[in-house]
């Protein structure tokens, strides 16, 4: 759920008709409330391991916060306010490994998406083998 929440931006066009997207819930400072609260919460609610699901919810923010820092950015703001409220200012990463995502349901926008989107899966599932490959490696290793 937390690698998902920063998006919950785009719900508030609904509130009052204004683009929320990629503003403050995508910055590091809000991943740490974000993690401090879920952290909160659990020991509040004498769940054990509270700091870990902090932790872990801070993680899951982070990793969205990477992955659309890795993507190419066509909507104003360009780039990410990943330092809010430490440092002003948007980032970009100047060679995105991403596409960019359209927001309309023409078909043109609908057919660059799905290509998107199967991009992603396969940079991801590379990564994933890659990761899997040296893992299966170093457990092999210690075997011997």
């Amino acid at each position: 759920m937390a690698a998902v929440a920063p998006d919950l931006d785009l719900l508030l066009r609904f509130v009052d008709g204004r683009n929320h997207h990629q503003a403050e819930s995508h910055s590091i400072g809000v991943a740490l409330l974000a993690a401090a609260a879920v952290a909160l919460g659990a020991r509040l609610a004498g769940w054990p391991r509270a700091l870990g699901l902090g932790l872990a919810a801070a993680a899951g923010w982070g990793s969205h916060l990477l992955l659309d820092y890795l993507g190419r950015d066509t909507h104003p703001p360009i780039g990410l306010p990943l330092l809010w409220p430490f440092a002003p200012g948007y980032f970009k990463f100047p060679w995105p490994l991403f596409m960019d995502i359209g927001r309309t349901l023409s078909w043109h926008t609908v057919r660059h998406n799905a290509l998107a989107v199967a991009w992603e899966i396969v940079l991801m599932l590379a990564i994933l083998l890659a990761t899997w490959q040296w893992w299966w490696w170093q457990r092999r290793r210690g075997e011997s």
